[in-house]
């Protein structure tokens, strides 16, 4: 196994002096580059086309598309600060009910429109009137809802199906949401609680700093197995910054001296392969990989 080696390139933070002539650069710099691991994240996957994601610290929303660019809107999430509030509740949910127009039980009967459900009785809404606009984006005001603009609330009700993902979150999750092909053959499909336990054992693996021991299945979530209760999101902040790869003498730490991220990728490096995405990424990678190849 001395000619193969294995890269592993993901969303990384690069600690290095960007003023640094990149084509100059010395045995000592290169030693001294490191791969930052904590924004690492666990990725559930969807083989629909959208999901929506919403930041509570900034109250706004993105609804991410596989074709599409993402869709930036003003929301504003719930808050225990008004009567009978709550606040709306982080984790990975899944659309579970859609209607055009809905009076709510429990307050007045105030009429929402294109309501989306995701936790319970909480989901998308946009009201009859415009006074709550001023709040969009802004702050939290509603009762555990998230209230979107009357032509935001549209556009997606109109985009989303049952089974959408939903992601809330604090700015900072450890889990994320990815799209995948429906024919897939990596894709693995768990019950609620067996994909609830398997998600959470692999946020205990990057607190540890051993997500990349092992490979990890391509979990897939819809409506059926993510219920009303969602799944944990964990904690950013905890990813181990140093995550073990076991052998590590095939594991090299590859990044470049100006700041720049890689995107998620996985590599198995033969003597007579290297992938055209990172030719020229890091000086003098090539022949460094050759040479330990060798």
């Amino acid at each position: 196994m001395k000619n193969v080696l294995l890269i592993i390139l993901m969303y990384v933070s690069i600690f290095a002096d960007d003023k640094k002539n990149t084509s100059s650069t010395t045995d000592d710099e290169i030693k001294n580059y490191k791969i930052n691991y904590s924004s690492l994240k666990d990725t559930l996957f969807t083989t629909g086309d959208y999901f929506i994601e919403v930041n509570l610290e900034t109250q706004m929303a993105y609804l991410h598309s596989r074709f599409d660019s993402i869709k930036t809107f003003g929301v504003s999430t719930g808050t225990a600060r008004v009567k009978d509030g709550i606040e709306t509740k982080e984790g990975v949910f899944a659309i579970q009910f859609k209607v055009e127009r809905w009076h709510s039980v429990q307050f007045d009967s105030t009429l929402m429109l294109h309501f989306m459900t995701f936790n319970w009785g909480v989901g998308f809404h946009a009201l009859a009137g415009k006074s709550y606009y001023k709040y969009l984006g802004v702050k939290r005001s509603s009762h555990g809802c998230v209230r979107v603009g009357k032509e935001d609330a549209k556009d997606i009700y109109n985009k989303v199906k049952y089974g959408t993902p939903v992601i809330v979150h604090k700015g900072n999750p450890a889990v994320f949401i990815g799209f995948a092909e429906p024919n897939d053959p990596d894709l693995q499909y768990l019950e609620y609680p067996d994909l609830k336990n398997a998600v959470s054992n692999r946020l205990e693996k990057l607190y540890k700093g051993e997500y990349l021991l092992r490979p990890n299945a391509k979990l897939l979530i819809d409506n059926k197995n993510v219920t009303h209760a969602g799944l944990p999101i964990g904690d950013g902040t905890k990813i181990e910054k140093r995550q073990i790869l076991k052998p590590d003498y095939l594991f090299v730490e590859a990044v470049t001296p100006d700041n720049r991220v890689f995107h998620s990728s996985v590599f198995l490096l033969s003597k007579d392969f290297i992938p055209s995405q990172i030719k020229g990424t890091v000086p003098d990678l090539e022949s460094i990989l050759e040479n330990i190849l060798d």
